[in-house]
C-alpha cells in the first residue's frame, strides 16, 4: 500500500508557518508524504519554499531522542498554468492527488471577507478532498518547539444525520492520521428539532445542542469547550447568497482561531 499523500499550499508570504508546521507535524504522525506547491513561479522557484528537513532536526533535538526519531518525505513544487493562481493551485493538487490539503489563512471579518474570496477558501470549495485550513494567528494543534500533536477535542458543527457522520468520520481519519487515540468528539447542532442520531455513538463522543445563529453559536462553542479543530462537512456554495456572501463554513473559517477541516459532503475524511 503507498503512503498517503498530504498536499500543503504556501504563497511564499511568509505569514503562513503555522499551516507548514501541521502538515509537516501530520506527515510524520502518519507516515505520509508531504508535497509543498507553489503557483506561477517557476520551477526554479521551487528552493525557495518551505523544507521540512530543519523542521523535522529541530523537533528531534527538542525530543532528546526520545522515542522514534522524525522523518519527513517532503517534495517542493512550483507549478505553472494558469493566469489565475487559485486554478494553477487547482489543477498542482490534481496532479498531486493528495488524501488532504494543508493550507494557511488570514482571519478576515467585514467588509474585505465580502469582496475578496481567499484563495484558501476556493482551494477548500472546489477540492474533492477534506482541506485543513490553519490560521495564520491563532492557536493550532501542533507544538511548534516538539512537533506534538494534540487533538483533545474536536467540534463537529451539523445539521443533520448526514452532515454529523461525515463530520464524524473524518474526525476520526484526522486522529487516525495523527496517531491520536484520545480525542473528544463533540457534535454540535443549533437548532430546534433533535438530530435523530443512533443512541451509540461511542464512548468518545458527545452531543450538543444550542440556539441562535449558527457561526456564532460555533464560535461560542469552539471557546467553551477549548476546541483543537473544527471539523465542517460542506455543500460548498449552494445557491446566489453562497456566492455572493459566502457559505456558513467560509463564515467559520474566516473567524476562526482554531484550525478548520472543511470536508465536501460525500468524502469520508483521509483516503
Amino acid at each position: 500500500m503507498s503512503a498517503p499523500v498530504i498536499a500543503h499550499t504556501t504563497d511564499l508570504s511568509g505569514r503562513d508557518g503555522a499551516a507548514f508546521l501541521h502538515a509537516c507535524a501530520l506527515a510524520a504522525a502518519g507516515q505520509a508524504r508531504l508535497v509543498t506547491v507553489h503557483g506561477n513561479a517557476p520551477m526554479g522557484e521551487a528552493d525557495r519554499l518551505p523544507d521540512a528537513a530543519p523542521v523535522a532536526a529541530r523537533w528531534n533535538q527538542a525530543r532528546g531522542g526520545a522515542g522514534v526519531a522524525l522523518q519527513i518525505d517532503h517534495q517542493r513544487r512550483c507549478h505553472e498554468c494558469c493566469d489565475d493562481v487559485t486554478d494553477t493551485l487547482l489543477d498542482a493538487l490534481r496532479q498531486i492527488s493528495p488524501g488532504l490539503v494543508v493550507t494557511g489563512m488570514q482571519p478576515r471579518r467585514g467588509l474585505a471577507a465580502l469582496l475578496h474570496s481567499s484563495v484558501s477558501e476556493a482551494l477548500a470549495r472546489n477540492v474533492e478532498v477534506p482541506t485543513l485550513v490553519v490560521p495564520n494567528q491563532g492557536v493550532g494543534f501542533v507544538n511548534e518547539q516538539t512537533g506534538e500533536i494534540s487533538l483533545r477535542r474536536v467540534l463537529i458543527p451539523a445539521g443533520d444525520v448526514t452532515t454529523a457522520s461525515v463530520g464524524l468520520a473524518a474526525a476520526r481519519a484526522l486522529c487516525d492520521l495523527s496517531a491520536t487515540t484520545d480525542a473528544e468528539l463533540v457534535v454540535l447542532h443549533v437548532g430546534e428539532h433533535d438530530l435523530g442520531l443512533p443512541a451509540e455513538l461511542g464512548p468518545s463522543v458527545r452531543v450538543l445542542r444550542r440556539r441562535g445563529r449558527l457561526e456564532d453559536a460555533i464560535a461560542e462553542v469552539a471557546r467553551e469547550e477549548g476546541a483543537c479543530v473544527i471539523v465542517m462537512p460542506t455543500h460548498g456554495h449552494d445557491g446566489l447568497r453562497d456566492s455572493l456572501l459566502g457559505s456558513h463554513t467560509e463564515h467559520v473559517v474566516r473567524g476562526a482561531t482554531c484550525p478548520v477541516l472543511v470536508v465536501p459532503l460525500g468524502v469520508r475524511g483521509e483516503g
